[in-house]
């Protein structure tokens, strides 16, 4: 029998030593993630301090035309028209550039995905440790440490205004230019065409340079929480990996027996009944559904009784993506503000606006963290859950939409409000956002309301409900049901390394913990 006990031991060490492996794992890819910030960040900060150090002439191609960038004109006088200040012209396609403004918005999200991960893991510690954490999805820039710097509310600070930044950058960092006349040598002038094409883009040097210090910025505060990280005890993002982290660390050495009784139901409770902290996020959902919902019918009322400053553009066009663009435009330029308007303005107001956008999509971050965490929870009454596989458990269909989601937001709302020369507000976009919004609304109220079938109690990542449920954490594969009589009125309930019955209707459970 002792042999048998120590074999056991032994097993149970080599699972454990294989999911800490694991995720070590998970943190190491994580730092190559927080390794592509500091590479993106200096390539844009040395990338465009070097163009904006040089005077450059227009391309030829641009010599002699006259652009739409933005919503405002720019004529380029042959034969040597210069750049704008702060500005560089390189030939692109339409197409390929609204692509590649997509991708590169997929790509900054995936980094700061990870560098994020980074920081929210040690902020899951450092509130274990000060006795504070009840959740494992928290909203990661509203929940501070006391005693973890990197998790203090200056860290938080400092990591929301890179986020504001870097996605106010994004949106403006590279224009689609409209050809809208041609220099006439004989009249010298411009002579304006119906045929608008697209074959320049324009970089923002200024937001080249703002995006490098808003990735920075990210890196920066992930970097110190990486360094300050031995308080973790896991990398792994599951529910039941850092609920087993933590009964571990918990555990008792005493023979005492605790009995918790176990609720027997079919229905359980709701997202609402169980995790408060969601209820600003709905609140926050609905509030940007109606903000949206107002400005595209007050924006609509205005460009049918008004008209549009950009009318003239699309009535010319037979290209949809000067429609997304363009129609029901309309603009304030700086000047009638500053006589001479600083470089950084536009890039200032887009942060503001931006930083909205992106404090939202944080908070709605958590709405899938948690769905993430009850549907790994309730795979214990059915397939079993397997604890040590981070990696995996990482990488889920809620992530992944999660991510797109914020990438899509971003990429469309940087089409809807632009701040660059001049202040721009496009109707199509923002009519996107109010439809995006609107899907996000409806099936996070059903999220919300979902009632979960099964006598498998509802946790949505609550650790203390976690841990009253679950008996035994030594199986590589845990399943949760009835586990025999205890007395005669009361059966068990908990966890094994095996399929188990469902529970009884009408009995009474209680789970047994030592």
């Amino acid at each position: 029998m002792p042999l048998i006990e120590e074999k056991g031991f032994y097993k149970e060490q080599e699972a454990s030593q294989a999911q800490s492996n694991a995720a070590l794992i998970t943190r190491n890819l994580c730092s190559v993630g927080l390794a592509s910030g500091w590479l993106l960040s200096l390539l844009c900060i040395v990338g465009g301090s070097v163009m904006l150090a040089q005077n450059c002439i227009a391309p030829d191609g641009v010599q002699g035309k006259a652009f739409l960038i933005s919503f405002s004109q720019w004529n380029f006088k042959p034969p040597e028209a210069s750049n704008l200040p702060g500005h560089r012209i390189v030939p692109m396609q339409a197409s390929v550039s609204i692509l590649l403004n997509l991708m590169l918005n997929i790509l900054v999200t995936a980094i700061l995905d990870t560098t994020n991960y980074i920081h929210d893991t040690t902020l899951k510690w450092a509130l274990y440790h000060e006795g504070r954490l009840k959740y494992n999805s928290n909203i990661r820039l509203f929940t501070s440490s006391r005693c973890h710097g990197p998790n203090a509310w200056y860290a938080n600070a400092v990591s929301l205004l890179g986020l504001a930044l870097t996605h106010g950058s994004l949106s403006i960092v590279i224009v689609n230019m409209v050809v809208i006349g041609v220099w006439n040598d004989k009249s010298e002038a411009f002579e304006f065409t119906f045929n608008h094409t697209n074959d320049f883009v324009e970089i923002n040097c200024f937001a080249l340079v703002s995006l490098g210090i808003g990735v920075f910025l990210q890196a920066l505060v992930s970097t110190c929480s990486l360094l300050c990280s031995r308080g973790v005890k896991t990398w792994n993002s599951s529910l039941l990996a850092n609920a087993k982290a933590i009964a571990r660390q918990e555990k008792g050495s005493g023979e005492d027996y605790t009995i918790l009784k176990v609720p027997n139901r079919e229905i359980q409770s709701s997202m609402l009944d169980i995790a408060p902290q969601i209820f600003l996020v709905r609140r926050l959902i609905w509030s940007f559904v109606g903000l949206f919902v107002a400005w595209s019918l007050g924006h609509g009322i205005y460009i049918t009784t008004q008209g549009y400053d950009m009318d003239n553009v699309v009535g010319w066009s037979r290209n949809i993506q000067q429609y997304w663009q363009f129609y029901g435009g309309v603009w304030m330029g700086f000047t009638r503000i500053f006589k001479t308007p600083p470089y950084w303005l536009g890039i200032l107001i887009q942060t503001v606006l931006q930083s909205f956008i992106t404090f939202a999509l944080h908070c709605v971050e958590l709405l899938f963290k948690i769905s993430r965490d009850e549907a790994s929870w309730r795979s214990l009454q059915s397939t079993g859950s397997q604890i040590d596989t981070p990696i995996l458990s990482n990488i889920q269909w809620q992530s992944f939409l999660m991510m797109g989601f914020k990438a899509v937001v971003q990429w469309v709302f940087g089409y809807a409000f632009t701040a660059d020369e001049t202040f721009n507000i496009a109707l199509l976009p923002v009519i996107a956002l109010m439809t995006l919004f609107m899907c996000l609304a409806i099936s996070s109220e059903y999220m919300l309301r979902q009632r979960p079938r099964g006598t498998l109690p509802a946790t949505y990542g609550d650790f203390e409900r976690v841990l009253e449920l679950v008996d035994e954490w030594k199986y590589r594969r845990m399943f949760w049901g009835d586990k025999g009589v205890f007395d005669d009125q009361t059966r068990l309930v908990g966890t094994a390394g095996r399929r188990l019955a469902d529970l009884e209707p009408g009995m009474a459970y209680a789970c047994l913990h030592k």
